[in-house]
């Protein structure tokens, strides 16, 4: 039948097609001519794609019949999880950067993604307009249990067989017999058998079940989980000399939503600043992930801080774990305004850890290093889609990610601004320890720098000690430094913003239960903890506080220990 016939002929150049282009040029183009030697990735996935081939060439010998076509599938999905896997390793590096050498600008790990879609659309497309599978399966006449095969079926028979050859050639000598297998960063191919490596050291790696990954990090800990935390600064990997004392402390009896998770006093002067001639662009309503820009928005400034919504002067802005905002007056005692937002359906925001003033928008932080720019405007009408509450008194000017490096793997329960850049602290996980200092530019929302907090003679760390066993849930602006909030140790740390070093510790009254924000207010610095599902608020006397603000700029750092990222 012609149609038969047809359809087996594409299904040939299709199997020669996915071999001899991708396999092939990686092996006798860039292998055997220029040296390209595959990682251990590069061959999992070279494998996939000749057994892609393989179960094609079944196919073509016995016809379409259910448990080839199933192999076929089963093998793509697990190539599709391979190049998944390997193409993740590099997804969000910086342009031009890469692994090994590239076609068409575009690296071998992205090709084999490529590759193996490819195999899924052919495969489709050739199903589409095929005869009836029964007639596919049944070609050749019902005696036999093969087809007769067509000058094209045996090129393709040759072409995968030859090209499977030559990649045993070079794996052997380029990775060696059992038990060497692939190399995450291997030496280019070499046809003398001295000047190649055979290696083992990946089969450590092999084991199962395996971790599901570095990025699989525990949720932080916030102020209603359970957790039996340290109060007594004594025991903090610092040398603490300094407390501050308890002046007061009061029970909160307002309807918030959840648990306070920051808190910031606005003492914002009365006469209003303008709006510069020139106001910068700021990020407005995003379509998905991709924010527009518009240049009739709300202004930036350092010079502005409550700007002038006059509702937001001297009062305290409370966020809460589950997304709530509050204006609250000064005295602690009603509501001025407030919203809920809706978290989801945008870029996901979760836990608002840092509420602040940058210039005169509103400005909320989750603990992904997700924020969104928020105007108080009771003219504004219903802004259903933003806000699960509020939605009569606030409009959403867009939502932003902060994409970071060394802080990539942990989340952050601390966000202040101080006009021009918004400061926050990572807290440790399972996994990564670091403590790391994170500044985002306010004006365009990008990565300023990344710091790992050190200490100083001024603190220094107990033996076998190390600041990743602090928990930062809170920070505050002192002088043009930062106070530092910890929930575990009940200390207070100082830390220079520019340097990223612990100026100054104080150990803070073992009275103050699960502190999960802190605000300066007058004379007095007030920490919010969380207690039998109550928000406590403490009143801590500064009268005596006088911190040490020089950085120790002789400080002598540790060349960090670097690592390849390999394939």
């Amino acid at each position: 039948m012609q149609q038969t016939r047809t359809f087996y002929f594409l299904f040939s150049l299709a199997i020669i097609g996915i071999v001899s282009l991708p396999v092939g040029i990686g092996n006798l183009v860039l292998g055997f001519i220029y040296g390209d030697s595959p990682c251990i990735q590069c061959w999992a996935e070279r494998q996939s794609m000749v057994y892609v081939g393989l179960a094609g060439l079944f196919i073509l010998r016995y016809g379409l019949k259910p448990k080839y076509l199933a192999i076929l599938l089963l093998v793509v999905a697990g190539g599709l999880y391979q190049s998944f896997y390997h193409y993740g390793n590099h997804a969000l590096e910086d342009v031009g950067q890469g692994f090994a050498l590239s076609i068409l600008g575009l690296h071998t790990q992205f090709w084999a993604h490529v590759v193996f879609w490819f195999v899924v659309l052919i495969l489709g497309g050739l199903l589409l307009f095929a005869p009836s599978f029964q007639t596919l399966a049944q070609e050749g006449g019902s005696r036999r249990s093969y087809r007769d095969l067509s000058k094209a079926n045996s090129w393709a028979f040759l072409i995968v067989g030859v090209i499977a050859i030559t990649n045993m050639v070079q794996a052997f000598i380029s990775t060696g017999p059992f038990p060497y297998l692939g190399q995450g960063d291997p030496i280019r191919f070499s046809w003398n058998f001295k000047e190649n490596v055979w290696s083992a050291q990946n089969w450590k790696h092999m084991g199962f079940p395996r971790a599901w990954g570095k990025r699989i990090i525990e949720p932080p800990i916030l102020a209603d989980d359970k957790h039996a935390w340290d109060r007594d600064y004594h025991n903090a990997p610092l040398q603490i000399h300094k407390t501050l004392p308890l002046r007061s402390q009061k029970t909160l009896s307002l309807a918030l939503n959840a648990p306070i998770s920051d808190l910031l006093f606005l003492s914002a002067p009365i006469t209003p600043i303008k709006a510069p001639l020139n106001p910068l662009a700021v990020l407005t309503k995003s379509q998905g992930c991709a924010p527009l820009q518009q240049n009739n928005a709300p202004y930036f400034s350092p010079d502005t801080f409550a700007g002038d919504n006059a509702l937001l002067k001297n009062t305290f802005l409370i966020g809460t774990q589950k997304e709530g905002f509050y204006v609250v007056d000064k005295d602690l005692k009603s509501i001025l305004a407030h919203f809920v937002l809706d978290k989801y359906y945008s870029a996901t925001i979760e836990n608002f850890v840092g509420v602040n003033m940058v210039g005169n928008i509103i400005r909320v932080m989750g603990q992904n290093k997700s924020s969104a720019d928020v105007r108080y405007n009771p003219k504004t009408g219903n802004n259903f889609a933003q806000f699960l509450q509020g939605a009569h008194q606030f409009e959403e000017l867009g939502r932003s990610r902060l994409r970071t490096s060394r802080a990539s793997t942990s989340y952050v329960l601390s966000a202040r601004s101080d006009g021009t850049y918004t400061y926050m602290l990572s807290v440790p996980n399972a996994r990564y320890k670091n403590l790391i200092l994170i500044s985002m530019l306010d004006q365009d929302l990008g990565l300023n720098s990344e710091r790992i907090v050190q200490a100083t003679t001024n603190t220094p760390l107990k033996p076998q000690r190390h600041l990743g066993e602090f928990y930062i849930t809170g920070l505050a602006l002192y002088q043009g430094k930062l106070l530092a909030l910890s929930k575990a140790f009940n200390t207070l740390l100082v830390i220079d913003p520019a340097s990223a070093q612990v100026l100054d510790a104080y150990g803070l009254p073992s009275q103050i239960s699960n502190p999960s924000a802190l605000a300066l207010v007058d004379d007095a610095l007030v920490v919010v903890g969380y207690e039998k599902g109550q928000n406590v608020f403490y009143t801590l006397d500064l009268a005596g506080f006088s911190p040490n603000l020089t950085p120790i700029v002789d400080q002598s750092h540790k060349a960090p220990e670097l690592h390849s990222q390999g394939c």
